[in-house]
């Protein structure tokens, strides 16, 4: 994919590779399906007169396995009954 490039410029380095991490992690949560196809995000750091400037990118990664339910070779849970059981009440023991 091609690289995106954030319009905010940092003052330190520091600041711009703080701002670099959540990127990747806010964006790699957003692409990337519970069960389907998973992205990694990469970036990069530049300066740009004094500056620094962030720019990133998705990779795919592949597919999460797994069992998405749509096989339906599992067998399905049979619902619980709800009129066998009885509430028993405990007492505290008087001394």
């Amino acid at each position: 994919m091609e690289w995106i490039t954030l319009q905010s410029l940092f003052d330190t380095k520091e600041k711009a590779l703080k701002t670099a991490n959540i990127v990747a992690t806010t964006e790699s949560r957003l692409a990337s399906d519970p069960r389907g196809p998973q992205y990694e995000v990469e970036t990069r750091i530049e300066q740009v007169e004094d500056k620094w400037q962030v720019s990133w990118r998705k990779v795919f990664v592949g597919f999460k396995s797994g069992c998405n339910g749509g096989c339906q070779s599992c067998p399905t849970k049979a619902p619980r009954p709800t009129n066998g059981g009885k509430v028993i009440p405990f007492r505290k023991p008087t001394v």
